[in-house]
């Protein structure tokens, strides 16, 4: 299988520039203007990419097993005995206290796997831009088809485990549901039985109360009827003394003293007429009084009955949420580590299960042995209105992606030994730093002057 080399240097286009001006804009890169170096070599990192047939992603697989990515997974704690005391206990309230007492966020902690070989670097954004061959030296694959057939089992593996994670918090969702949803209905039941009871008796009442009322209304009209006849009369009989005795005082027979008298004698006898009236009406409001007070005290023990049992039924929902987001707090951190093993499958260009990359790098060793990596860069062609204006080298280009990881590995292990090939290539560098001198840059146009 031919593998697909990737470029070393690309336009604002994302496009790869002739092999002589990727070389020399690396080499510019790495030195700037003035740092001179021992030794040079370009170096091909090989990386396979395989695709998931589940997501058609590829996963990115380093053939010299120097990168691995470590990822973090959650160990659940067991269920099962806590579910089975819940779904076989009949005591309510031994239910009740391990529903609230029970670590449903609780896990056994955290399992940390390592993926040998495993590239997280999201390198898509280059592998739509092939590139002409640039003379690499190729790094050693130290992997094996068993070291690529053993990481995509464990990818495989560690997701069904995580799936079979979610599913297991999702039935434990359901099956708490299902408990705290049956013992709502035993108190939706009692507060059917309450509603019941009260308007049972509430009915009673108010026909009791619907009778009385006619009962004692005729009681009422009776009694009072004959009361105020027999009081009016007397009273009739004290209002002629009274109109006797003024005929008596125009005749001088009595005093003023004694008219007076009369008069206060009747006043009396009208406060006692009003007193005796209003005590036989309230002798009879107080038996319907009674009777009204007796439903208003049934409706306000309905009332408070009904609100107790409310009350249980908000606690109820109130638990069963508590419980509810401390799983699924779980569940989202095992969906976001889904999610990221997920994210180790990355969309590329290519049609084939499996696919060779080149990622070309210049790896070189300055005068105080100090080695310097440059990855995929992206030219920052500015035209020069005069052509005595340079512009400075160190401006000349950026880093496309991150690629830290492989740099820093290049740096610290290949570089004790590298093997210098810059030289062997002078004739395409010096054609590449001659292009980039004509385009305005100011950077030395022979290889010779970036050597010691």
């Amino acid at each position: 299988m031919e593998s697909i080399y990737l470029p070393l240097a690309i336009d604002a286009n994302k496009q790869p520039l002739n092999i002589e001006k990727q070389m020399a804009i690396a080499l510019v890169r790495a030195t700037g203007r003035e740092v001179k170096i021992k030794s040079g070599q370009l170096i091909g990192w090989p990386l396979t990419l395989v695709k998931n047939e589940k997501n058609g992603g590829y996963i990115i697989f380093d053939q010299t097993m120097n990168i691995t990515t470590k990822l973090q997974f959650t160990i659940l704690q067991n269920y099962d005995r806590t579910l089975s005391t819940l779904q076989n206990s009949k005591n309510e309230a031994e239910i009740l206290a391990l529903l609230k007492s029970f670590k449903w966020h609780a896990t056994k902690g955290y399992e940390e796997m390592t993926f040998r070989g495993l590239v997280n670097n999201d390198i898509t954004p280059i592998l739509s831009t092939g590139s002409p061959q640039l003379p690499v030296s190729i790094l050693q694959k130290e992997a094996s088809q068993f070291d690529l057939d053993t990481l995509l089992q464990d990818l495989n593996l560690r997701e069904k485990a995580i799936t079979d994670n979610i599913l297991i918090i999702e039935s434990v969702i359901s099956k708490v549901t299902t408990i705290i949803t049956i013992l709502k209905g035993k108190r939706a039941e009692e507060r059917k039985q309450i509603e019941d009871k009260y308007d049972q008796l509430i009915s009673a009442k108010k026909e009791e109360l619907k009778h009385k009322m006619l009962e004692t209304k005729k009681k009422l009209e009776s009694e009072l009827s004959s009361e105020s006849k027999r009081l009016y009369d007397k009273l009739a009989d004290i209002e002629v003394l009274i109109a006797k005795t003024e005929i008596d005082k125009e005749a001088g027979l009595v005093s003023e003293k004694d008219l007076e008298a009369l008069a206060l004698t009747k006043v009396k006898y009208i406060n006692e007429i009003n007193s005796s009236i209003t005590n036989i009406k309230n002798k009879y409001k107080n038996e319907v009084r009674n009777l009204a007070s007796e439903i208003n005290l049934l409706n306000q023990q309905k009332q408070k009955e009904l609100e107790d049992i409310n009350n249980k039924i908000i606690e109820l929902d109130n638990l069963l949420q508590n419980v509810v987001n401390q799983l699924s707090s779980i569940k989202r951190a095992c969906e976001e580590e889904l999610n990221k093993l997920k994210g180790m499958y990355k969309r590329a260009p290519y049609l084939d299960e499996k696919v060779d990359v080149i990622v070309p790098f210049l790896l070189v060793k300055d005068f105080a042995d100090r080695a310097i990596a440059i990855g995929t860069q992206v030219y920052k062609y500015k035209k020069s209105f005069f052509g005595f204006f340079k512009k400075e080298p160190h401006d000349i280009a950026e880093n496309f992606m991150d690629l830290n990881e492989f740099v820093q590995i290049l740096e610290s292990k290949y570089s004790q030994n590298m093997a210098d090939n810059l030289k062997q290539l002078k004739r395409d560098l010096d054609k590449g730093l001659e292009e980039l001198y004509d385009e305005g840059w100011n950077v030395r146009r022979r290889i010779e002057e970036y050597y010691i």
